[in-house]
């Protein structure tokens, strides 16, 4: 007779119902696993994994305000018996870089199979990894890359540089940045000027591509 399989618990977020509760039945046909519970929203889903204590976590990353990047760093800190496994329909490099950087142990996307997502459960639920070099390969490279010059760059930049640069890497106009701040359109132009010399950028748009989810726009303001 051989040895009977442990019975991995599973917890499921996601903001979408139909998907959620399409989840929970695909994953519950399978004896290996039960699911323990699940959660339309990141910060009731943090609260409720800390009272179920689940093997894995599964987490849509995209939802709406604490998304499930928030949720993993959260479990991280706090749960870290709870190993993350990501779903997304589509990330960024920055995502994906941020997500492996906050030890999510497996990733997969919505478009594959539940077989899929099943095998990376399991690899993930016996202590390893399931972070495919297609899916994250070059994300982890190139980000990685442009997090280092985004570091060296901005180190060139004064306080009132780094408040307008933070301001720039948004979509508000130049007009709404020049009266927030408190300047005229003109002094404006001048430190834009400067801060496109110094990061060594030709334009707003690229400014934005360096500067994609660089936590440290607003680190460096609120330590000087």
């Amino acid at each position: 007779m051989g040895l009977k399989r442990m019975v991995t618990t599973v917890f499921i977020v996601d903001d979408h119902p139909l998907l959620l509760h399409g989840l929970e039945n695909l994953i519950a046909r399978d004896p290996g696993y039960r699911v323990v519970g699940s959660a339309l929203d990141g910060r009731s889903a943090v609260t409720r994994i800390r009272q179920d204590l689940p093997d894995i976590a599964v987490i849509d990353l995209n939802m709406p305000g604490f998304s499930g990047l928030d949720v993993a760093v959260e479990l991280g800190k706090e749960t870290p018996a709870t190993r993350c496994v990501m779903l997304t329909a589509g990330a960024s490099q920055g995502q994906l870089y941020d997500v492996v950087m906050a030890g999510v142990a497996g990733i997969v996307l919505k478009e594959s199979g539940v077989g899929t997502l099943l095998r990376c459960i399991d690899q993930v639920a016996s202590g390893g990894h399931w972070l495919p070099a297609e899916i994250v390969g070059e994300a982890l490279e190139i980000e990685a890359s442009r997090r280092i010059k985004w570091q060296k760059l901005s180190s060139r930049l004064t306080r009132r540089e780094m408040e307008i640069a933070r301001l720039a890497a948004t979509d508000k106009p130049y007009e709404w940045i020049a009266l927030d701040i408190g300047i005229s359109k003109g002094t404006l132009k001048i430190h834009m000027n400067n801060i496109y010399r110094k990061l060594e950028v030709a334009s707003r748009a690229q400014l934005l591509q360096l500067a994609a989810g660089q936590t440290g726009l607003n680190a460096r303001i609120g330590s000087e």
